[in-house]
């Protein structure tokens, strides 16, 4: 870990940096970011005075100028509408950089629009044509419906001479940030996820992006989102050595995308991870309206730092929705160990889409809980069926319970009341046969006491009852 005290920024950030400046405030920034390294602020001055004038095709503003309202006015550069270059038409001029003007086209054969930049001959190096050559053929390896694609490159006879140019797909979008506005979260994650397919493409054809930011990625009007300006892009197989650049200011990026390993200044170390890092920073930036880390006011040196050692704040932290899976995926593909990200563009989408499908993401440590809950939220309409039958079952088997309890009850009463019954039937019978010896025995005795069936001696009472007991 390095320490503000000893950690310097690059001269390649600074220069990254500067060139995201007014030129008025460019020196002044120098003098501040490099006070100790004289040699490095004269180096960066002439590398900004390469950028300015003769940097390399791709790296002018070609998106913002592909959707910019209007043409430019007051350049003597360019074309009157009208103009035929071989089989384009230019039908009006979309926007100048240092190094070429771009214009809006009609290609006769095929026919289509495209966006057409021609390069001036007489601005442009030796150096910048060999890279604009390398630059187009990376491009046209790229055939992705997420990606803007290169027709073809070439020269041209223009009124100026022979210059060469670059057609390519005109995108007639709105740039990322400013469609995601009317977006709703569902709709920014499938978004992010359609950037991280195209970035994808290009890893497996051996191309690193570098400068992944939302300014050059455009969203057409079908909501699809279209990746531009591989301008600074690396090709990790093939030439190697013509792509791994040695100069400062070949390590051109944005500074508040670009990852750790990248603001550390060594190519060598810049894989597809550090595009997966860029795309965090821009979902990021996409849910929460903020960059992860704050670039405004302050120095290069501060910004390399916080990129490189502070932890953003988590997106629950600026906004309660996103507890839980939506910041656990963003902290994951924010890593600045590059190991601990996810290891490409592919596992970031699919991760995005495990979550918009409520299934387990791969980001989090699973519990049964957890995994519960997202089968529930998956299965609302079988689970809810499930819960009401469960729900039925008990109040039914409470139900039940109750009535046989119930009758139970009735049928001990009514038990107890057969046995009363039977009790009292016996004791009745017992009662009547009592009665009726009784009876007989009055009987037995009254018969006896009678005169006329007696042998004339008077019986007494004691002497029945006297007779009547020997008897019984």
């Amino acid at each position: 870990m390095f320490g503000l005290e000893v950690q310097k920024p690059s001269r390649s950030a600074v220069f990254a940096h500067a060139t995201t400046l007014p030129r008025e405030e460019r020196e002044s920034f120098l003098s501040r970011a490099l006070s100790d390294d004289p040699e490095g602020v004269a180096e960066v001055r002439e590398l900004l005075r390469f950028h300015d004038d003769s940097a390399s095709f791709l790296e002018q503003p070609v998106v913002p100028a592909i959707v910019s309202p209007g043409p430019i006015d007051g350049s003597a550069d360019a074309l009157a509408a009208g103009t035929r270059l071989g089989s384009f038409t230019i039908v009006r001029t979309l926007g100048i950089g240092g190094m070429g003007v771009v214009y809006l086209a009609e290609q006769e054969y095929p026919r289509r629009t495209v966006a057409l930049k021609l390069i001036r001959t007489g601005v442009a190096s030796s150096q910048s044509l060999r890279r604009f050559e390398r630059e187009a053929e990376v491009l046209g390896r790229l055939q992705h419906v997420g990606i803007a694609q290169i027709y073809e490159a070439g020269t041209l006879d223009t009124p100026r001479g022979r210059q060469p140019y670059f057609a390519m797909e005109y995108v007639a979008g709105r740039p990322l940030l400013e469609a995601a506005r009317e977006l709703p979260v569902r709709d920014r994650l499938e978004t992010l996820a359609q950037i991280c397919d195209a970035i994808q493409h290009a890893h497996a054809k051996g191309v690193v992006h570098r400068d992944l930011k939302p300014g050059n990625i455009m969203v057409s009007p079908e909501g699809r989102a279209k990746v531009l300006d591989f301008g600074v892009a690396r090709v990790t197989g093939g030439d190697h050595a013509a792509t791994m650049r040695t100069d400062m200011g070949q390590l051109i990026g944005t500074l508040a995308y670009m990852s750790p390993e990248q603001v550390a200044g060594d190519p060598s170390v810049v894989d597809p991870r550090s595009d997966v890092y860029a795309l965090g920073v821009i979902l990021y930036e996409l849910l929460s309206g903020r960059l992860p880390h704050d670039t405004r006011k302050r120095s290069v040196p501060e910004v390399v730092r916080a990129i490189r050692e502070d932890d953003p704040p988590s997106l629950s932290s600026l906004d309660h929705r996103y507890r839980g899976d939506v910041e656990i995926i963003v902290a994951r593909a924010l890593e600045k160990d590059p190991a601990r990200r996810y290891p490409t563009a592919e596992d970031f989408a699919k991760d995005i889409r495990r979550y918009l499908a409520d299934e387990p993401i791969v980001a989090r440590s699973p519990s049964a809980m957890y995994q519960f809950g997202k089968f529930a939220r998956r299965n609302r309409g079988l689970v809810g069926g499930v819960a009401a039958a469960a729900v039925l079952l008990i109040v039914g088997t409470a139900v039940s319970t109750t009535l046989a309890i119930k009758a139970s009850r009735e049928r001990d009463r009514a038990r107890d009341a057969e046995s009363r019954a039977a009790e009292q039937r016996r004791q009745a019978i017992e009662e009547a046969k009592t009665s009726k010896e009784v009876t007989d025995l009055v009987r037995k005795m009254l018969a006896a006491a009678d005169p006329s069936r007696g042998q004339g001696r008077g019986v007494t009472v004691e002497a029945m009852l006297d007779a009547e007991a020997k008897r019984l």
